[in-house]
């Protein structure tokens, strides 16, 4: 299976010190070259740990899908992965932030997010739970809403 990935579900994982998780969970990761340049800045948070593990994940959408990418408005991290999600007929897209999942949903794209990740690696015993996860990114500034955390921890069965 393989995953496209947008910046900032990729900035949390670095933030549990989980991004392992991904390589585990599927066969190919994939991230886009503009997705690359937004967390790869020096002296952001979590980087250098970031541009260690992207190494041979990285890729550019053709131009085709970006132009076709381009109509829905999005960022450009965000368009660039949904452009190689479409390019490579991928199976997943990770995704959090809501305009582009909303948007990802209106045009077919199967989407999973920090959420959807954790509870994976939970019910593939790669980790034991998804609170203490959860929790830490709460309290380090990243955006779960209420609801989501009790959705999540009810799928997680905690």
């Amino acid at each position: 299976m393989l995953i496209v990935c947008d910046s900032s579900p990729l900035i949390a994982l670095a933030k549990c010190d989980k991004l392992d998780i991904l390589d585990r969970l599927f066969k190919e990761v994939s991230i886009p070259v503009q997705v690359y340049r937004e967390f790869s800045v020096s002296g952001k948070p979590e980087s250098a740990k970031m541009i260690t593990w992207a190494q041979g994940k990285i890729d550019q959408p053709g131009d085709a899908a970006l132009l076709r990418a381009h109509t829905l408005s999005l960022g450009p991290g965000e368009t660039a992965a949904i452009a190689l999600y479409w390019e490579k007929s991928a199976d997943f897209l990770l995704i959090d932030e809501r305009k582009g999942r909303r948007i990802a949903a209106q045009n077919g794209i199967k989407i999973i997010g920090i959420a959807g990740i954790l509870i994976a690696a939970k019910n593939k015993g790669l980790i034991d739970e998804v609170k203490p996860f959860l929790d830490l990114l709460l309290h380090s500034s990243y955006y779960i809403s209420d609801s989501l955390y009790r959705i999540a921890l009810k799928s997680a069965k905690e």
